[in-house]
C-alpha cells in the first residue's frame, strides 16, 4: 500500500473549504491527470486542492467489482469514460442507479457519442450527468460546480476505507465523514467490532486540525483498537442508530438484468463500504433472508447490495433495504 501522509505532529490550521469525493470508471490515465497519487492497493485514490475545494477521486484498480461498488457507496458524483460496451461498463451504470449517484460527466469517445450516451442511461441516474469530451479542464470546470448538501448538526459517522500501523503514532485510519463533525479527543463507538475508541488527532490533506467537517476525507490516530479491528467499511459514530448483524431481512428488488433465479446459496454482498461473503437463506418475490459471513456494521436506510461474483453474465443480482429489526 502505498501512502500519502505525513507523521502526525506539529499543528497547523486548515481553514473550512469544500469537499468533493468523485469516482472515475472505465480510464486509468484520468485520475493521475485530475489530482496528485494518494493512497493505492485495491483503490487508486488522487488529490486535488483547488482555492475553495479539496477533491479526492477514486478508481478501482483492474476495474474490480467489489471494489468498485465499495467506491460507488460513498461517492457524491461520478466520472464514466464511455469505451467499448463491456460488462463492465454496463455493471457501472447499474451500480450508479441502485445508489442513486446523480451528478457527474459522462465521457464521449469513438465508441460512444453523445446521442448513444443519453440512450443508454436515459432510465437511470446517470441521465442527468452532463456529457463531454475528454477534456481534464472542462472537467474540473463541472466538477467544481457540484455542492452537495452536508449535514454537519447530526452525531458523527466516519467510514474507514483504509487502516494501517504508523510507527511511533499507533492506529491510523483514513475514511470519510459521512455526517457529523469529528473533534479531536472525541470518544466514538467503532462499529461492527463493538469497542470504544479516541481520537488521537487528526489530519486533513497532511495538516493536522482540531476538527473535520461532513463531507471530508480525514486521516485519524486512534487509540482502543487494532487495526483488523479498523478494516475497510467499519464505522466510527457517535450516534445511537448504528446496528450491527449477521442475519438480516431485506425487502430486494432484483434488476431486470440479472436472469438467473436468486436460489439459496453463497453469493457476496457490499454494504456501505464493507464487502462480506454472504449466503441466501431464503428469498421470495420481493425479500429476502441473509446471513453475513461476519457481523457488519449498518444503519437502517443503507443500501445492500448483492452480487454473484461467478454470473457468466450481469454479476448484479439487485439492491435491498433492511425489512424491520435484524433477525438475532
Amino acid at each position: 500500500m502505498t501512502l500519502l501522509l505525513n507523521s502526525y505532529s506539529g499543528r497547523q490550521t486548515l481553514r473550512a473549504m469544500r469537499h468533493l469525493t468523485v469516482g472515475i470508471f472505465h480510464d486509468e490515465e484520468l485520475g493521475k491527470e485530475l489530482g496528485k497519487k494518494g493512497t493505492l492497493s485495491d483503490m487508486a485514490m488522487y488529490h486535488r486542492r483547488s482555492d475553495d475545494c479539496i477533491f479526492t477521486f477514486m478508481s478501482p484498480v483492474e476495474d474490480k467489482l467489489t471494489a468498485k461498488s465499495q467506491i460507488i457507496s460513498t461517492i457524491d458524483a461520478a466520472v464514466v469514460v464511455f469505451s467499448q460496451m463491456t460488462r463492465e461498463l454496463g455493471e457501472t451504470i447499474l451500480l450508479l442507479d441502485l445508489m442513486a449517484v446523480r451528478e457527474g460527466v459522462a465521457i464521449t469517445t469513438p465508441y460512444a457519442t453523445a446521442d448513444k450516451i443519453l440512450t443508454l442511461t436515459g432510465k437511470t441516474s446517470l441521465k442527468s450527468y452532463h456529457v463531454e469530451e475528454r477534456d481534464p479542464i472542462k472537467i474540473m470546470e463541472l466538477l467544481k460546480a457540484i455542492n452537495p448538501t452536508r449535514d454537519n448538526a447530526s452525531p458523527v459517522v466516519i467510514v474507514v476505507d483504509h487502516s494501517f500501523n504508523v510507527k511511533g503514532v499507533g492506529e491510523v485510519v483514513l475514511g470519510f465523514v459521512k455526517r457529523g463533525v469529528v473533534k479531536k479527543y472525541d470518544k466514538l463507538n467503532l462499529l461492527p467490532a463493538g469497542k470504544e475508541v479516541v481520537v488521537r488527532s487528526i489530519q486533513v490533506q497532511d495538516e493536522d486540525v482540531e476538527t473535520a467537517e461532513a463531507g471530508t476525507r480525514v486521516g485519524l490516530a486512534l487509540k482502543g483498537a487494532s487495526v483488523d479491528e479498523l478494516e475497510r467499511g467499519a464505522i466510527l459514530s457517535s450516534s445511537g442508530q448504528i446496528q450491527t448483524a449477521s442475519r438480516m431481512k431485506l425487502s430486494f428488488s432484483k434488476v431486470p438484468f440479472y436472469t438467473d433465479d436468486i436460489s439459496p446459496g453463497a453469493y457476496h454482498a457490499t454494504v456501505g463500504m464493507q464487502g462480506v461473503p454472504i449466503t441466501v437463506l431464503d428469498s421470495k418475490a420481493d425479500s429476502i433472508v441473509i446471513e453475513t459471513g461476519k457481523p457488519v456494521a449498518y444503519e437502517r436506510d443503507d443500501t445492500v447490495v448483492l452480487l454473484n461474483l461467478n454470473a457468466k453474465k450481469t454479476r448484479i443480482m439487485g439492491k435491498g433495504k433492511l425489512d424491520g429489526e435484524p433477525i438475532v
